[in-house]
């Protein structure tokens, strides 16, 4: 298994935002759900061959502009358990709902409701944030931040296929927080704060999120990030919170290469220090002191309509060490429907090995 190493030091200036007239023309644009928005890549992928702007629904009134859009997504799956017995399921398994404005050059908005079967009924507002774009310049970029219900930039987990990677079940972040954007030519750096839900029950800004992104040349992308306490993350690793005394910091690492119709991504995802023993043994997918989790993912567009993808992954302390590997087919429909097959193979230490067949539907408007 890998082991943690040195995280990269990052350090951001704090900047002043005012709501003023002379602000740069710049869009705020705010990010969607990994998992949303690695469907909507696959999507403009196999329908047009490569990235392309989307226009949904748009209305105008005056200086103002309203986008509306959405995504309805299937999933039918057969597992089999080895000497187990197998298990079928049809379900919605996404239903979402997104309007995007864009109210002065220096105010913008964005909010999604979602849909998730057995787990969000009725629908939840899934993301809530204002952006605001700087009317000063810090060098010769411009600064935006985001306030509100967001997902935070710890991780990148992209992926072109069906099932999200251990790394995102891991370290994906979702809660309410203020981030601070710099976007250069090649790179774009963030730093957040946000109130902590598992520490000592002071209601403060005590959580911390840092993130750098770079394209150094094109087909490159490299990225690190870091967070304050990876029991932050939606993975809910630490069950009992009245035992919860220190915080454990997590990092995380990518890498994206493109070349021609081949893809290549690696990413790696890991604590910083280790859990107390009783949080693991009173966990649920913390099962040992310091989880880590670590995916390579092979990507192919054999046609137009046609991607391929093949991902290998791994995890530590987490899921009792999971070790996974599977292929997705994707085609393009049309321009709005995307339909996909998967074959994924699982297993664990102590546990049966797992095959699991999943077919999805998916279509964006």
């Amino acid at each position: 298994m890998l082991s943690a190493r040195r995280v990269l030091a990052m350090t951001l200036l704090g900047l002043l935002f005012a709501s003023s007239t002379q602000a740069s023309t710049q869009a705020v644009y705010l990010a969607y759900q990994a998992e949303v928005e690695n469907i909507r890549e696959r999507t403009a992928t196999v329908t047009t061959g490569q990235k392309k702007p989307w226009f949904p629904l748009t209305l105008e009134l005056g200086p103002a502009r309203f986008t509306l859009s959405g995504l309805v997504e299937v999933e039918g799956s057969f597992v089999h358990i080895e000497g187990g017995e197998d298990v079928d399921d049809l379900k919605l398994c996404t239903a979402q709902i997104g309007l995007d404005a864009e109210l002065t050059p220096w105010l913008g908005g964005h909010i999604t409701g979602l849909w998730e079967e057995d787990d969000t009924e009725p629908m939840a507002v899934d993301e809530a944030v204002m952006g605001l774009t700087s009317p000063w310049k810090l060098g010769e970029q411009t600064p935006t931040l985001q306030l509100g219900r967001q997902y935070l930039p710890f991780g990148r987990f992209a992926s072109s296929m069906i099932s999200d990677p251990l790394a995102l079940e891991l370290g994906e972040t979702h809660t309410t927080a203020a981030l601070l954007s710099l976007e250069g030519e090649r790179w774009v750096a963030k730093a957040g704060a946000f109130e902590g839900s598992v520490d000592d029950g002071n209601d403060r800004l005590d959580s911390w999120v840092l993130a750098i992104e770079a394209t150094p040349r094109e087909g490159v992308t490299l990225g690190a990030s870091w967070i304050s306490d990876l029991a932050e993350s939606d993975a809910e690793l630490a069950q009992d919170e009245g035992m919860y005394r220190d915080d454990v910091p997590g990092w995380s690492a990518f890498l994206a290469l493109q070349h021609g119709d081949f893809g290549l991504t690696a990413e790696y995802l890991a604590a910083m220090d280790q859990f107390e023993p009783e949080q693991v043994e009173g966990g649920e997918d913390l099962t040992g002191r310091r989880p880590q989790a670590w995916n390579l993912e092979l990507s192919w567009q054999v046609a137009d309509r046609l991607l391929l993808a093949a991902r290998y992954e791994e995890a530590d302390d987490y899921q009792d060490n999971a070790r996974r590997y599977g292929a997705t087919a994707s085609y393009g429909l049309c321009d709005y429907a995307l339909l996909a097959v998967e074959y994924l193979h699982g297993d664990a230490d102590g546990t049966a090995a797992v095959h699991a067949f999943t077919a999805q539907l998916a279509v964006e408007f």
